[in-house]
């Protein structure tokens, strides 16, 4: 990299990605289809406090492209210290009472009751890991849309505007809610769309509830200026907590019809793309909203923070448009009273295609799913698949019906590895970890209502 080119990027990391963006400014970001989630704006309760971002600070047109492959010697010292000082060692100094693994040694020995998956739900060989097992959490003939997410302790499963509690087989309304669920790391609470809303664990544990009010009178939940495609953090001094919006994004409700490739983005990722970071406090009997800052992410989009709040992963473009990989930031985020400072850092950029990324609670993974069966990936996919490329007539229900798979990557090195071998028109999305190293992810299978939420214990057996 020439000294020049170093320079550009060091003024971009201490200046411009450090300018600000009043959230009140935002556009709803318009639809790509009948379905797509839409921003109906924030709650009476929200006060911001962004200002706009200072005239002086040049927007450059183009943002040279980190390089491929590259990867700082400082994402392998995160990555070992947030193995003894990250969220899922908190948790478990903290006693959290992980779903499955009561007399359990290891985490490995966690959901060993759950019936692994077989041919009556997604087919019984559909683990791409020798060893690993695919546990069939719960199956429901609802249709979902958008993500599925659960709680730190793996009990409770967000699939669109229905919470499953796994631990006593019922469903849970969130009555007022449209999208997006999201969970706190140390298992405080948990956030709807719209008007990103905050809500205590407590809605959920208290009593045998059946629906939640999201939005409303009466409701336990307060909004705040985090906007769609939120994920949450948590300060590891447990002192504030923090949510990345995408701002710029790409709607991810694949599987409901052929869906062959990853899905387009509601707009142009262009040098002056930002992500915004949203700052809340825990006051004990619920969360208020201090404020937000937005951080240039050029030509990039989909960010989402790591549970400590210290790293930000985006997916990044080419100038034509066309998606490369991920780009991983070291996220530097804090606060002065209600002022909210934040700037990122590159670190690394991975060239791998998928959507929808999901750290672990260590933060040496993340696991996301990448759609098959057409677009300039469907070579190497079909290849991966075993079969002799895309004109494979082996591979040809792909071409037609696509299918989708989740991925782990370690983050030190790069390489992704495949957790699941669906057929053609299945569709393994979402997937995300809980406390433990479990990875939870949905399925839905074209010409059907049915979809099955599955447990995958691979990333514990990856050394």
């Amino acid at each position: 990299m020439s000294s020049a080119t170093t320079s550009l990027i060091r003024f971009v990391s201490i200046t411009l990605l450090a300018s600000l963006a009043g959230c009140s400014d935002d556009p709803a970001p318009p639809p790509v289809d009948a379905g797509t989630p839409v921003d109906t704006g924030k709650p009476a309760d929200v006060v911001d406090n962004d200002t706009p971002a200072p005239a002086d600070v040049p927007l450059p047109s183009d943002v040279p492209a980190g390089e491929c492959g590259s990867i700082s010697a400082e994402v392998a010292a995160h990555v070992t210290e947030m193995s003894t000082m990250g969220w899922g060692a908190l948790n478990r100094s903290r006693g959290m009472m992980m779903h499955g693994c009561a007399g359990a040694a290891r985490p490995q020995d966690c959901l060993a009751t759950v019936p692994l998956a077989d041919d009556t739900n997604i087919g019984a060989n559909r683990s791409a890991i020798t060893g690993a097992h695919l546990r069939l959490l719960y199956s429901s003939n609802t249709r979902s849309g958008f993500w599925t997410r659960s709680s730190a302790d793996g009990r409770f499963v967000g699939r669109s505007t229905r919470m499953r509690d796994l631990a006593r087989e019922a469903d849970i309304t969130a009555a007022g809610a449209m999208y997006d669920p999201a969970f706190y790391p140390d298992n405080s609470g948990f956030m709807y769309q719209p008007g990103g809303r905050n809500c205590p664990m407590s809605a959920l544990t208290t009593g045998t509830p059946t629906s939640v009010a999201i939005t409303g009178m009466g409701s336990p939940c307060t909004g705040s200026s985090a906007s769609l495609y939120q994920h949450l953090a948590a300060s590891l001094d447990g002192g504030d907590y923090w949510a990345s919006s995408a701002g710029t994004a790409a709607w991810d409700d694949g599987g409901h019809s052929p869906t062959l490739t990853e899905t387009p983005r509601n707009e142009r990722w262009t040098a002056t793309a930002q992500t915004s970071i949203t700052l809340m406090a825990n006051t004990g009997a619920g969360f208020t909203n201090v404020g937000s800052r937005s951080v240039s992410t050029p030509l990039q989009g989909d960010g989402v923070i790591s549970p400590s709040s210290r790293l930000l992963i985006t997916r990044f473009v080419d100038e034509a448009g066309d998606y490369q990989g991920y780009v991983l930031h070291r996220l530097q985020a804090s606060r002065t009273g209600s002022a909210v400072m934040a700037s990122v850092r590159e670190l690394a950029r991975y060239c791998v295609q998928g959507a929808k990324p999901g750290f672990s609670f260590d933060e040496r993974f993340i696991a996301y799913h990448h759609y098959i069966g057409g677009g300039p990936t469907a070579d190497a996919d079909a290849r991966e698949l075993g079969f002799t490329g895309s004109e494979d007539p082996g591979f040809a229900e792909y071409s037609t019906q696509g299918a989708a798979n989740v991925y782990i990557m370690d983050l030190r090195t790069g390489r992704p590895i495949r957790v699941t071998n669906m057929a053609p028109g299945q569709y393994a999305l979402y997937p995300h970890f809980r406390s433990d190293g479990w990875i939870y992810f949905l399925v839905r299978t074209l010409g059907t209502q049915r979809e099955q939420v599955i447990a995958s214990d691979a990333a514990l057996l990856t050394p």
